[in-house]
């Protein structure tokens, strides 16, 4: 588990929006055409679990302008995470199909309203690097001038992703991989302490798990059932955090509902699973575990 510094760097720099950004973002129209309803009946006046996350990010930036680590709590830390995790996992899967169309296509996909509700300006993100990128003799800054309306795009895209690349190939890797494996204890007392607020128990090594029985295999056949947005791939090997260690797991199933499985001792553990946060069912060798999307390791 990455540490809360890690976790507050990472939350400022995918966070684009500012609180008022964000608050007026939250009352428009276009907020409510992605995300999963807060309700199934649709009588939450079209709003998206997206939205209630949204808005403790709007707490979080305006409780703490000045974004100084020592001064958010818990409780913000731990919204932060999930955050981090969303963001990330979404970008993963739609950035680069997302770089190739125009600002006027990305508005129209779900991924944009989705990850504005999140805190994340996927156009504001794609301006901040021209900005950076444009007008150096390397990168064709002559052009630019003449070419920007009709190539801007275009020539924008390749930037993108080598920034992207950097990020999750370079130092800046390889530093969340060394504070990952150095937890500190402050840490995984907040993630038992979430761990037990969601029904898991502390049993195994991979917590959650349950014995198999040729009745789980056949499931595993046919897993897939409902599926979700967002999470991991089936099939997937995947991590996550356990007392000293990470103990990894196959994707078996990804829910965007509320998923149970038995224990080895015959209790139920849940997920309430959603598109945004799926549950995630893991086979670790001999057993199996769940998760939430935002639990497992990026």
């Amino acid at each position: 588990m990455k540490d809360n510094n890690t976790v507050i760097e990472e939350f400022n720099e995918v966070v684009n929006m500012t609180a008022q950004e964000l608050e007026k973002w939250l009352k428009s129209d276009d907020s409510q055409s992605a995300g999963w309803p807060k309700d199934e009946s649709g009588d939450a006046d079209g709003e998206s679990v997206g939205h209630d996350s949204g808005r403790q990010i709007v707490e979080i930036l305006k409780a703490n302008p000045d974004k100084e680590p020592d001064k958010y709590t818990d409780d913000q830390i731990q919204h932060m995470r999930k955050v981090v995790s969303y963001c990330k996992r979404h970008l993963a899967q739609e950035e680069k199909a997302n770089d190739e169309k125009s600002a006027d296509e990305v508005k129209k996909t779900k991924s944009y309203a989705s990850l504005k509700n999140w805190g994340h300006d996927p156009l504001k993100k794609r301006q901040g690097n021209s900005k950076s990128t444009g007008g150096s003799k390397d990168d064709g800054g002559e052009e630019d001038k003449d070419d920007d309306k009709q190539a801007g795009d275009k020539r924008k895209a390749p930037a993108d992703k080598e920034e992207e690349d950097k990020n999750d190939s370079g130092p800046n890797k390889k530093r969340e991989t060394e504070k990952g494996e150095s937890t500190n204890s402050d840490d995984k007392a907040k993630g038992n302490k979430e761990n037990d607020k969601d029904g898991d128990e502390d049993e195994s090594r991979a917590d959650g798990e349950a014995k198999k029985t040729s009745g789980d295999k056949s499931d595993e056949k046919k897993s897939g059932g409902k599926g979700a947005e967002n999470g991991p791939e089936v099939g997937e090997t995947v991590s996550w955090n356990w007392g000293n260690g990470q103990p990894e797991g196959k994707v078996l199933d990804v829910k965007d509902e509320k998923t149970t499985i038995t224990t080895k001792r015959g209790n139920e553990v849940s997920r309430d699973g959603d598109p945004e946060d799926p549950a995630v069912v893991l086979d670790t060798g001999k057993s199996k575990a769940i998760k939430s999307a935002h639990e497992l390791n990026d």
